[in-house]
């Protein structure tokens, strides 16, 4: 089944359009490991990324990098700051300040990572010009983060060093001790350095080495940061975190999350009169725009993929019928009012507000069952762009979908999950709606995260 939603606003679309691409300012010396970092996180490969590899000193601050595999995203290139050395820190500045004067949000600067190597016994922590720089970016309210980098090698210092104490022990036994000694010692560090206040800034520690922790750890870390930079836009511009979701491609709460952001946004929208498959299609279209897939065949929204989604709902379609005027006062148009958006805003669908509900209504006559059909739409759909989105993290960037994965995805899910979910929806909803919105983002929440506490940041 095709389904199209060219017929219906998006408030997605609306919102992204404010700031379509999140741009962002690495600075780092060569070699400190910049575009295995962009490469990691916005799931481009490393000859995409830009970043200059062993030329110091040949990155053009003012050149925007992009990438079609991943639109949603501007990357600034710097070299570091050398010792006794002012004039990169110059350029800097004036770049930094200039933008920041930009009246346009899209043109401003809304993050910068400074990239350091994890520091070492001996090894120095901070130049001037970093300091400058993260001094000037907390003035100008530019959210700035302090990313250390291999930081396996401060790992592999403390583990030569248990090793050397104890040679006949193996490394299962001394890597959670060198894992801890390693921690202890960063934060140690960054507690002694008497020129800059830590206390005062975000940092994140990373390490992209295939040899250390295993694949899980290291995008543990990765995830890290990604939260670490989420949370610093909170106290800058509120507009920036659906750019910011949309274009990181390593974390999957991000992009199913913040549910008060999109509460206000959309109210005085109205669908007249559309079917309810093309509100559905405008659900799906609005989805994808946050979950930003690199999809080069168009697979998610393809004719063959809308007909398998449309397979798990079809039971729940509520029945048409013929009346082309539903009260808006209609109980069921409250209850309808109630789920949707919150659905919505659990997978970042803005649109998805009242007045999209009460035009779903608007050519069916049980409401009960329409909201029965949005919420198991959606929760199947999160749910497998989710399974859909961990499968491709084993994947080297630019990680793009292919129709085996595709097709496998939707195969476990209609196995394994497909029913005890679609129970969980009916559970929630119940005969007589009582907040149903609340129990499936409880379920959304608690699918995603395997049970684990969901971040309050993302509430």
């Amino acid at each position: 089944m095709a389904l199209s939603s060219s017929s219906l606003p998006s408030q997605v679309e609306e919102t992204l359009a404010a700031c379509p691409q999140f741009r962002i300012l690495l600075v780092g010396n060569s070699g400190v490991g910049k575009s295995s970092l962009v490469s990691s996180i916005f799931n481009i490969s490393k000859e995409q990324t830009g970043v200059q590899h062993g030329r110091a000193g040949a990155a053009d601050i003012n050149r925007e990098y992009t990438s079609l595999s991943n639109p949603r995203f501007i990357l600034h290139d710097s070299q570091g700051f050398e010792a006794g050395s002012a004039v990169n820190w110059e350029t800097v500045q004036a770049f930094i300040k200039a933008k920041r004067k930009e009246k346009e949000l899209k043109n401003r600067l809304h993050a910068i990572w400074l990239c350091l190597e994890t520091p070492r016994t001996g090894s120095r922590l901070l130049e001037t010009g970093d300091q400058n720089l993260l001094r000037t970016a907390q003035e100008l309210q530019i959210p700035v983060i302090v990313v250390f980098t291999k930081y396996d090698f401060l790992f592999n210092e403390k583990y030569k060093e248990l090793q050397e104490e104890d040679e006949d022990k193996e490394y299962e036994e001394l890597e959670p001790v060198a894992e801890t000694k390693a921690a202890a010692a960063l934060k140690e560090r960054l507690r002694e350095f008497t020129d800059f206040d830590f206390t005062s800034v975000s940092w994140a520690k990373v390490s992209t080495g295939k040899d250390y922790k295993d694949a899980k750890g290291r995008l543990d870390m990765l995830h890290e940061l990604t939260r670490v930079t989420r949370k610093c836009l909170h106290n800058v511009e509120a507009d920036l975190w659906p750019s910011w979701a949309a274009a990181q491609q390593l974390s999957e709460t991000e992009k199913a999350s913040k549910l008060e952001y999109w509460l206000d946004l959309g109210e005085n929208t109205v669908y007249e009169k559309h079917r309810l498959i093309e509100c559905m299609a405008r659900i799906r279209d609005d989805i994808l725009l946050v979950w930003n897939f690199n999809d080069p065949d168009k697979l998610l929204v393809s004719q063959e993929f809308g007909s398998k989604m449309f397979e798990f709902v079809k039971e729940f379609l509520p029945e048409p019928v013929t009346t082309s005027d539903f009260s808006a006062t209609s109980d069921y148009v409250s209850v309808a009012a109630a789920i949707v958006p919150v659905l919505g805003q659990i997978v970042a669908a803005g649109s998805i507000i009242t007045s999209f509900a009460k035009a779903a209504y608007s050519g069916y006559q049980k409401g009960h069952s329409t909201a029965v059909c949005f919420g198991v739409y959606i929760t199947d759909f999160t749910l497998i762009l989710h399974h859909l989105f961990l499968a491709t993290l084993v994947r080297e960037p630019p990680r793009p979908l292919t129709p085996e994965l595709v097709d496998e995805t939707l195969r476990l899910y209609q196995n394994g999950d497909a029913s005890r979910i679609h129970k969980a929806v009916l559970g929630a909803i119940g005969r007589v709606p009582s907040n149903p919105e609340r129990k499936i983002a409880e379920l959304i929440k608690f699918e995603i995260t395997g049970g684990r506490e969901w971040d309050e940041d993302h509430l």
